[in-house]
């Protein structure tokens, strides 16, 4: 008679090798489905068992692990030479199939599309922005929470804003003048970061969080429910299973919300709703405000927008959810590519005495900057070499990127053959499309001039290849704000301070090895140690450490 153990373990056994070589058959399956999908497409080298993570570790070799997939992907497109769309096969990493696009044309196709965007965002940044917010919401909610805000975000409107930036500035100016003292090396994008806070919340509540001078409940919230964010890199659920996560990521939320709330009420209770009157002062009206303005006194044909239509709780929700988007997506763009200029005009100082030049002859002495610009803000609409350094250098460092949900109605035309999307994610990735060197020329060179209009400027702008704050009707709400932010704070600081990157002294200050080096591209990227880390979005390496000294002004 048969041994009943062995019988038990006989049969265990037999059906872990069922189970193994079902899986097994499944992978291969699947991969073998890569490449009748891709057909013409170019694509990385490709592993049977491991698809295009090979492909992609190797690129690990010499550029840093930490630094944002959008750069890394620049990396695998010039190492293979991956043309205008390739795809990537990740799994078990991302469950589905990626198409990766790298030229505007095609970039524009999902832009102007109705697609949703890549179902991992929620996971990723819900905790930060709200499920409510713009950036995660589709269709008609979309609509409503953009209609609301788009008064807010007008330029005309953001120019009757322009002295509350400026005395946000005033207060960075003073902290830049405290370090020049001191000669502290410190990250400035904490700094930077503090200051466009802050501006956020005069533009968008007319409220004063001071987290440049002081602590704040709303921004100390924000700050620990980014850091509570999960590795994007690993989009597998089982990669990034933290219980005290969830947990944090609620409780850090719900002080956000909380915070905000009461600041609406606040709003709200200085509407006279009966007389369609305001108390809030004409010349300082805030995001918020203009908001209020559509949910009280819209009429019920307004799509869904008035006060006829939502509840005042999920008018609040809607709100709120902006508002921290507003915080979210705002203090990464701006100080992150403040950061970013200060460095590229400290290492290119023939542009530097440009942009100083050109702030002398729009705005006198830097001493009465800060009054000519609220005298005049449209003065900051003559500052064309000022933008062109904004502009070539969100060229070099977009902040974000952004993707969308393929689906089966939707096909990329490319070259005439037409691509299926279904179950798969469309990445336009803009760090390669502004860094392809057929469509810029050396494209890995700060060349603001780039940017001039003829006949000054040094090439034609490909139409859509410049595109840090996104094409089509989902573009960034934000993106005129931006544009101001970066123009008044580089008016008032970069003829009274020289902010240099002191990476070797902060290296050496940690006991790291080298202190200063690139450690053949482990510890930089495109030939600079202020590479972009990944931090929920795209930030400067370490938050830039600098020194600050104070210039002397001759024209003072």
């Amino acid at each position: 008679m048969d041994d009943p153990p062995r019988l038990w373990t006989a049969s265990v056994l037999a059906i872990l090798l069922v189970l193994v070589l079902s899986w097994i058959v499944s992978i291969v399956k699947y991969r073998l489905a890569y490449s009748k999908l891709h057909g013409p497409l170019k694509a990385p080298p490709f592993s049977m068992w491991f698809g295009s993570i090979p492909a992609i570790v190797s690129l690990f070799k010499h550029s840093p692990t930490d630094t944002h997939p959008m750069a890394t992907m620049t990396l695998l497109y010039r190492k293979h030479q991956l043309g205008s769309m390739y795809i990537l096969d990740n799994w078990p990493f991302l469950s589905q199939r990626q198409l990766v696009i790298n030229d505007p044309a095609i970039a524009m196709q999902v832009s102007q599309s109705s697609l949703p965007k890549f179902w991992v965002y929620p996971k990723f940044i819900g905790h930060i922005t709200g499920m409510k917010s713009m950036i995660l919401t589709e269709g008609a909610e979309w609509r409503r929470a953009r209609t609301l805000f788009n008064p807010g975000f007008a330029p005309s409107h953001l120019t009757t804003l322009v002295p509350s930036i400026v005395d946000d500035t005033q207060i960075f100016c003073g902290i830049l003048a405290d370090l020049s003292e001191s000669q502290k090396v410190t990250p400035i994008d904490d700094l930077l970061a503090n200051l466009t806070i802050d501006i956020m919340g005069h533009i968008v509540l007319d409220h004063d969080l001071n987290s440049q001078i002081t602590d704040n409940e709303l921004v100390g919230a924000f700050r620990s429910a980014v850091y509570w964010t999960p590795n994007s890199k690993l989009i597998h659920p089982i990669f990034n299973l933290n219980i005290v996560r969830a947990f944090a990521q609620w409780y850090h939320a719900r002080r956000m919300d909380n915070y905000i709330r009461k600041v609406i009420r606040e709003r709200l209770a200085l509407r006279n709703t009966r007389a369609g009157e305001t108390k809030v002062k004409p010349s300082r009206r805030p995001a918020i405000d203009l908001a209020i303005d559509t949910y009280l006194f819209s009429d019920e044909s307004d799509e869904g927008m008035s006060a006829h239509s939502i509840g005042t709780k999920e008018f609040e929700q809607v709100c709120i959810d902006q508002m921290k988007t507003f915080l979210f997506a705002g203090h990464d763009t701006t100080s992150s590519t403040l950061c970013f200029i200060y460095h590229m005009l400290n290492l290119h100082p023939a542009a530097l005495e440009k942009v100083r030049k050109e702030h002398d002859g729009v705005f006198g002495t830097s001493s009465s900057t800060a009054a000519a610009i609220k005298g005049s803000p449209k003065l900051l609409n003559d500052l064309p070499y000022t933008t062109s350094v904004i502009k070539e250098t969100l060229r070099l460092f977009p902040p974000a990127n952004g993707s969308r949900d393929g689906s089966s109605q939707f096909t990329l035309t490319v070259d005439g053959v037409e691509y299926p999307t279904k179950n798969t994610m469309l990445w336009p990735n803009v760090h390669t499309i502004q860094r392809r060197a057929d469509l810029w020329p050396q494209p890995d060179d700060f060349i603001p001039e780039r940017f001039l209009p003829p006949p000054h400027n040094f090439q034609e702008v490909t139409k859509d290849a410049w595109r840090p704050f996104q094409k089509g009707p989902r573009n960034c709400i934000g993106q005129e704000l931006a544009m101001l932010d970066m123009k008044v704070i580089m008016a008032m600081t970069l003829r009274d301070f020289d902010i240099k990157a002191e990476y070797e002294e902060w290296d050496r200050a940690l006991g790291r090895e080298k202190p200063g080096e690139m450690l053949d591209g482990r510890r930089g990227m495109f030939g600079h140690r202020a590479y972009q880390q990944l931090k929920a979005t795209a930030k400067p390496a370490d938050g830039m450490p600098v020194r600050v000294t104070r210039r002397k002004n001759m024209g003072d």
